[in-house]
């Protein structure tokens, strides 16, 4: 009897502090006041000059040899004469022929600089089936249609109309501005790299970057209503890797259970299927916090309360689609290749996985844990150990996860001001990027690297990125353009 009223008491004493913790959740407001335009708002000239650039086919290839290069050749005397201030302020360099470097001196040598990115460069159109031309810049409904809309000139002109409206204005920023924009950051060209060499060999160190990444979403989890700025503080490690089964090949006739399409089938779903445990970074459980904040008292009970629901929420976070990669690693079956004939079985088949590195741990142990479940496989299968190998992939990138920013500083509270200047509806929480940017590039000379892209981001818009009819309303442009302008002018306020 007394060891039933112990358990109830120790039972009733962890009810009362998860519901006391819960009740202080409360959304994290900004350290100061919100960061705006100072009157500016954004207008049909505006969109013109995106319009104009959309129109120029700035697409990227992974064959060198089939990339058109007069668009890109058409884009900075484009630039010029569409931003004059901006390019007779700012000091040019360019980096690998079609890469953007640009300096814009600030009052003050002696502060970091901050560094503002982008990218020019957009995915093809090749067999999509668009309802208005990629390449058309048409406005339908209230939105502009093209490729880039989406991912990534809109960043581009926003921080390009910032720039030249403050110039128009006298402005001149307190330290040096920088912006960089790639012309091949959807092929994970040498770019960015060559150009963070460039600043490094200059001595130049930052001390925040922003670039493309999350954007002010709508449709967030968890019950929440209101958008959400999510700031991406990592990015997940990239890798691609060969899976190859080996097996005795033979006519179509006479299959048998380990022949190598078989065999390689139920590796690679072994290895797809078992991506390690979860784990919830501290920024994975202050992006949780943020929306909780926001969300029913039964949310904010368990998310308050990490420290004994941790492993709960991890293994609730891996089942879902959109919140599994940021929890964990992820091995992505993209391509399969066995015999060229319908009915001979191949002695070889082999499979790419694209496997993304969560930032809690590196490329080998990724690498080291499919190479561990296709082990596992042929033992199953009662095949020779090297039945099946796991090799990284001729000719892949190999990128290690990007490390973690901070969320409770300075530059984050900077940036969390001028959303509260120009988005007054919105949280901002921080968060895991799952795909891949040029920003990782800029962890070598900075540890305050931010990818944000400062555009409402509904979940149809997030589900059209690099799809076909990609889109954006004309309003959801021109306010975030004013994120831009407030960026640059409030740097007065950036105390880092």
């Amino acid at each position: 009897m007394v060891a039933v009223i112990l358990v109830l008491v120790v039972v009733l004493a962890l009810a009362v502090v998860c519901v006391a913790r819960a009740a202080a959740l409360k959304p994290t407001l900004p350290m100061g006041s919100p960061i705006d335009a100072g009157g500016y708002h954004a207008g049909d000239e505006e969109v013109e000059r995106f319009r104009t650039l959309l129109r120029i086919p700035t697409v990227s290839r992974d064959d060198p040899a089939k990339l058109d290069r007069e668009p890109f050749d058409r884009w900075v005397p484009t630039l010029q004469r569409l931003y004059p201030r901006t390019f007779q302020t700012f000091e040019l360099t360019r980096i690998d022929e079609y890469g953007i470097l640009m300096r814009w001196p600030g009052r003050s040598s002696t502060l970091a600089p901050v560094v503002m990115m982008a990218h020019h460069d957009v995915v093809p159109t090749d067999g999509q089936d668009w309802t208005y031309p990629p390449f058309a810049a048409e406005v339908h409904d209230g939105q502009i249609w093209a490729r880039g809309t989406l991912d990534n000139k809109l960043c581009f002109c926003g921080c390009m109309e910032a720039f030249e409206h403050l110039l128009a204005e006298g402005y001149v920023p307190p330290r040096d501005i920088w912006f960089f924009s790639s012309c091949c950051e959807e092929t994970s060209g040498p770019t960015a790299d060559n150009a963070v060499a460039w600043l490094r060999e200059h001595n130049v160190h930052p001390c925040i970057v922003l670039d493309e990444g999350g954007a002010v979403a709508t449709g967030v989890p968890l019950g929440v209503t209101s958008p959400m700025a999510m700031v991406g503080v990592s990015e997940k490690g990239h890798v691609d890797v060969t899976v190859t089964a080996h097996g005795t090949g033979g006519h179509a006739s006479a299959p048998s259970k380990n022949d190598a399409t078989r065999l390689l089938a139920r590796a690679t779903e072994r290895i797809c299927a078992n991506p390690g445990k979860p784990q919830v970074a501290d920024a994975v459980t202050a992006m949780l916090q943020e929306l909780a904040a926001r969300g029913s008292f039964a949310y904010r009970i368990i998310f308050a309360n990490m420290w004994l629901f941790r492993p709960l929420v991890g293994r609730i976070l891996a089942a879902g689609a959109e919140t599994g990669p940021m929890v964990r690693s992820t091995y992505a079956l993209t391509q399969l290749e066995g015999s060229p004939a319908r009915n001979v079985l191949p002695p070889v088949a082999t499979a790419n996985l694209n496997v993304r590195v969560a930032p809690f741990e590196d490329v080998n142990a990724a690498l080291a844990r499919a190479r561990a479940q296709a082990a596992e496989e042929c033992r199953a299968s009662g095949t020779a150990a090297d039945a099946v190998s796991v090799e990284i992939a001729e000719n892949s990138l190999v990128n290690e996860p990007s490390p973690f920013s901070p969320h409770d500083d300075a530059q984050f509270d900077y940036i969390r001001r001028c959303v509260a200047g120009v988005y007054p509806e919105a949280g901002v929480c921080p968060y895991v990027q799952t795909s891949c940017s040029d920003s990782r590039s800029f962890t070598k000379i900075c540890d305050h690297v931010y990818r944000f892209a400062a555009f409402v981001y509904t979940p149809v818009a997030r589900g059209l990125i690099h799809g076909a009819n990609e889109r954006i309303p004309v309003e959801d442009y021109k306010r975030g353009v004013e994120f831009y302008v407030a960026f640059v002018r409030g740097l007065d306020q950036l105390n880092a």
